[in-house]
């Protein structure tokens, strides 16, 4: 299984994929910081709770996406052009070059859910230390809070992520993949209110979306060895 994700991201060149999730990471923190400048409303962000709230969404939504992406190129277009046939004719598993290329967009989508809010939230903290956007000191407790949500949520995205394959398998239509994983996202994390909620903040309800996107990936490889490309 090593080798056949090894495999896959030298033929995709992972590099640039990779280059793209940091540029997406910076993206964000540059918004997060650039928004505490916006003096024509209210602060946005009171404090370091809310901070951590803000960049969990947009990082949950942009790599919800940035999944989609991956799978679409990895998985939808090789069956819309019809290459994945080839692969089908090395003496593999069929369900395991899928179960790969799966598994490389979930590791990938995992560790920068983890990446990317380290990194948005370290810069955000250093530059506070010199602009004072939020007074106070970062709490120990906090850290460790927010340190435990981020590896669940991390979890979370990558399995939800694989929900728009569902869709994209469907007639094997790469704007279909990535359009679902948009409305998904968008839908799961659009805030309401003045005091940022969003669906994501009941567990109960991203936790439903990754048992589909699970469900989805083990339904897009059980019948893989006997059904034909089409």
């Amino acid at each position: 299984m090593l080798n056949l994700m090894k495999l896959e991201l030298k033929k995709n060149k992972i590099r640039g994929n990779i280059v793209g999730g940091f540029i997406a990471t910076f993206l964000i923190m540059f918004f997060v910081i650039v928004l505490n400048y916006d003096t024509t409303e209210e602060i946005p962000f009171s404090d370091y709770n809310a901070i951590f709230a803000f960049i969990n969404t947009f990082t949950s939504i942009t790599f919800t996406i940035f999944a989609s992406v991956l799978l679409a190129k990895y998985i939808i277009d090789e069956y819309k052009s019809g290459s994945i046939t080839v692969l089908f004719m090395y003496p593999l598993e069929r369900k395991k070059l899928l179960l790969a290329k799966i598994a490389v967009v979930f590791l990938f989508t995992f560790l920068f859910g983890i990446i990317s809010r380290v990194v948005i939230f370290t810069g955000f903290y250093w530059y506070n230390q010199y602009a004072h956007f939020i007074p106070g000191t970062l709490g120990t407790e906090l850290l460790l809070q927010q340190g435990v949500g981020v590896l669940v949520n991390s979890v979370m995205v990558s399995c939800i992520s694989l929900a728009s394959l569902y869709f994209g398998m469907r007639k094997h239509s790469v704007p279909a993949t990535i359009v679902s994983a948009i409305i998904i996202g968008v839908i799961l994390n659009s805030t309401s209110g003045t005091n940022g909620f969003t669906l994501n903040s009941i567990i109960i309800i991203p936790a439903t979306f990754a048992v589909i996107g699970i469900l989805v990936a083990y339904l897009a490889i059980r019948n893989v060895e006997v059904k034909d490309v089409t």
